[in-house]
């Protein structure tokens, strides 16, 4: 690929990071709301235990709901999407594969909890581990792309 090219690949990359980073937002926002109404989560798709993984010793993490993380992580995403796209700067690209790698791996681990320490999934945790999923592959390709 010439120069020309890769800057667009990479503008494209980063507006589908901006755009997966929307979506987790919104689908840890509606968690958040949920616990907070302490109304139902509504299950969809075949899945029955978002209830139970909402309301598990695990959805915490020091007396902090894990959906607040969540939010906080899809929120710097964004943004560090929305600066390297102003700014051109190298540093963003790089904040972005380390905090991806971290989703990734967190992802894994409640994946992990939902299946051998809680016994059910939630759907919207599921899509929250395929976006950060796919952002760590967004992370890694612009990565190598723009490495120096």
């Amino acid at each position: 690929m010439d120069n020309t090219a890769n800057k667009k690949f990479i503008t494209i990359c980063f507006v589908f990071v901006i755009a997966l980073a929307f979506v987790g937002f919104a689908d840890s926002t509606f968690l958040l709301a949920k616990r907070m109404s302490g109304g139902p989560i509504p299950c969809v798709l075949g899945f029955t235990g978002c209830d139970e993984v909402s309301k598990s010793p695990y959805s915490a993490l020091f007396g902090i709901p894990l959906s607040v993380y969540g939010m906080i992580f899809y929120l710097a995403i964004g943004a560090f999407g929305i600066l390297y796209l102003d700014t051109k700067r190298y540093i963003f690209a790089r904040l972005l594969l380390l905090a991806t790698t971290l989703g990734f791996l967190m992802s894994l681990y409640f994946i992990y909890v939902q299946k051998f320490l809680i016994g059910a999934f939630c759907i919207y945790c599921i899509l929250s581990a395929i976006i950060s999923t796919v952002l760590f592959g967004f992370g890694i390709t612009i990565y190598k792309i723009l490495k120096p």
